[in-house]
């Protein structure tokens, strides 16, 4: 669940300093309003009440979307100057929420570490343009009579594939490469698919380890 704090802010223009409502853990599946919100970069915007003025003011919160396989840790971009001094805090504090995790079942993955909510922002909307390519894979392997499998996000995420796999027959790298090789074949400009071919040609053997169980 999405959890709120307070804190003090101060304007920028005016120095009118007031109260303010700001969200420390964003679950991304269960409030997608907030995470459009942080794609569109609207998340962090104030409106100082003395002067009107809107200005973007960063607290450190996380990020969390157990079914993709994301737990962020979003600090503000001025801490990158210090970067690995953050990197450690955050890290001492992942080891102290670990039990609270465990029951959001978000600890079979290690999580990610950004300076400002644009970096997220960034991962976010190459997450969407993956979905987007996997639903047109999805759509032609529909038309072919292909079957599905999901891969395991995180592995997904990291070498830039679809989020799921196609094939015939039964889910193994013969089967599954011959379904993504047809599938290039007949559309060219996706990217991604051709990344699965190559990560199914570097297999040794037929299973997939990569699949989500």
């Amino acid at each position: 669940m999405s959890i709120k704090g307070s804190f003090q802010a101060e304007c920028p223009s005016c120095k009118e300093r007031f109260d303010v409502d700001f969200w420390t853990v964003i679950s991304g599946e269960q409030d997608p309003q907030l995470k459009e919100a942080l794609i569109s970069g609207e998340l962090d915007l104030l409106m100082c009440p003395a002067c009107s003025k809107i200005f973007p003011c960063e607290e450190t919160f996380i990020y969390q979307d157990p079914g993709k396989e994301l737990l962020v840790f979003v600090m503000p971009a001025a801490y990158q100057g210090e970067k690995e001094k953050w990197m450690e805090k955050m890290r001492l504090d992942y080891e102290a929420l670990k039990p609270s995790f465990e029951k959001e079942g978000v600890l079979a993955f290690e999580p990610v570490y950004c300076f400002g909510a644009a970096m997220l922002s960034d991962l976010l909307m190459r997450d969407r343009d993956a979905e987007e390519e996997t639903e047109v894979m999805e759509f032609m392997a529909g038309e072919r009579g292909l079957k599905r499998v999901i891969i395991r996000a995180g592995f997904a995420r990291e070498r830039d594939l679809p989020f799921s796999l196609p094939y015939a027959g039964c889910p193994c790298r013969d089967h599954a490469l011959a379904a993504a090789r047809a599938i290039s074949a007949a559309n060219d400009a996706l990217p991604r698919v051709k990344n699965l071919i190559k990560t199914l040609e570097e297999l040794k053997t037929q299973d997939l380890p990569f699949i989500k169980k």
